[in-house]
């Protein structure tokens, strides 16, 4: 479930980072659901064969399933970048935490962006509806003044 989640939160960062426009992404790609639903049906698969070999799981996402979008080179490094840091053994420990460990900025209300351990789906969606209205661009990866440039935008 951790990383049902965890694939569920990367993919909408990788969905609201093209708010930010070129700081988002250097192209803009046209991510949608069915690329969520075909990670999580190899996860699905790999789980049933043993052991997850985390290497092939985030070569499959970032490689494979979203990666064959991706043109940019910049673009292919940062996707690598958060399956390497979000698709690993530790997003299944009690105390991962998407939140940048010394934000720049206070994250608003102090929120933290964790993968819980939650047995029932309702359990999740109680704690998605906790997330802040306006995300921090840190949880994106990105410097606080991104938020300036999509005001500007919009």
């Amino acid at each position: 479930r951790q990383l049902i989640f965890a694939l569920c939160f990367l993919h909408s960062i990788v969905q609201e980072r093209r708010k930010f426009g070129p700081l988002g992404w250097c192209i803009p790609y046209e991510y949608n659901n069915g690329d969520l639903q075909s990670c999580m049906l190899f996860l699905e698969k790999h789980l049933y064969n043993g052991e997850i070999s985390w290497g092939t799981f985030q070569y499959m996402v970032s490689d494979v399933q979203y990666g064959g979008k991706i043109t940019d080179s910049l673009d292919v490094r940062l996707f690598r970048t958060y399956t390497k840091e979000w698709l690993t053994e530790r997003t299944c420990e009690d105390d991962f935490s998407f939140t940048p460990a010394s934000p720049l900025l206070k994250i608003p209300d102090d929120f933290e962006y964790k993968v819980n351990s939650f047995t029932e789906h309702t359990d999740f969606r109680k704690y998605i509806e906790q997330f802040p209205e306006n995300d921090s661009p840190e949880i994106f990866g990105l410097h606080p003044n991104a938020d300036l440039t999509y005001c500007v935008k919009e």
